[in-house]
């Protein structure tokens, strides 16, 4: 078995030696004959005809294209993006209010968002669903530096049994702004030592 494998190993070396000094490692391959002129033009008119055929569909597409609606222009930069309406169901309620806070969240509007996740009933809304519009009520408040608020929610889905997941992420979320608080509270001390001296 070793000496088979050793066979290739020495082909493949001499091989790259081959192509490494430029020894062909095969003989060079003829060129095809030249072809005939009738077959050149049959291949001018397979040519021809083709082309004709994909400029027929390029008119067509453009046609279609030229009916469209004209294509939505966007504000220059620094505006805010035109935000489209949201979809309405029955009442006036939004169809999905969890996409729009999410989409409102992304773009960095987050008072925006946490009005939406607000208006959201949580009665309507499974386990998963209820701690997750909870949680996100609580990001989208502490975004906007409202702590206070935002720890309280981060509480009430630590301590729900909705979703392991998210009282686990809130459990998480709540230390960080302890974290945080303590530091801020050691760089207070440390600046009134440094304005003591």
């Amino acid at each position: 078995m070793q000496v088979g494998v050793w066979r290739w190993v020495t082909f493949a070396m001499a091989l790259v030696l081959m192509v490494a000094v430029g020894a062909p490692a095969q003989p060079p391959m003829p060129f095809p004959a030249d072809k005939s002129a009738v077959d050149r033009k049959a291949g001018t008119e397979d040519t021809a005809a083709e082309r004709a055929r994909l400029q027929a569909e390029l008119l067509l597409l453009l046609k279609r294209l030229s009916a469209s609606p004209t294509p939505v222009t966007y504000p220059p930069n620094g505006a805010p993006a035109p935000r489209p309406k949201a979809d309405t169901g029955v009442g006036g309620k939004s169809v999905d209010a969890i996409r729009e806070g999410m989409n409102y969240f992304r773009d960095n509007d987050f008072e925006a968002a946490r009005r939406t996740f607000q208006l959201i009933d949580p009665t309507s809304l499974g386990r998963e669903d209820r701690a997750f519009v909870r949680y996100m009520l609580a990001c989208s408040l502490r975004r906007h530096n409202r702590i206070s608020e935002a720890e309280a929610i981060y509480r009430e889905v630590a301590n729900s049994q909705d979703d392991e997941f998210y009282a686990d992420c809130a459990i998480w979320q709540l230390s960080l702004i302890r974290s945080e608080q303590e530091l801020r509270a050691q760089l207070e001390q440390l600046r009134s030592r440094t304005k003591s001296k």
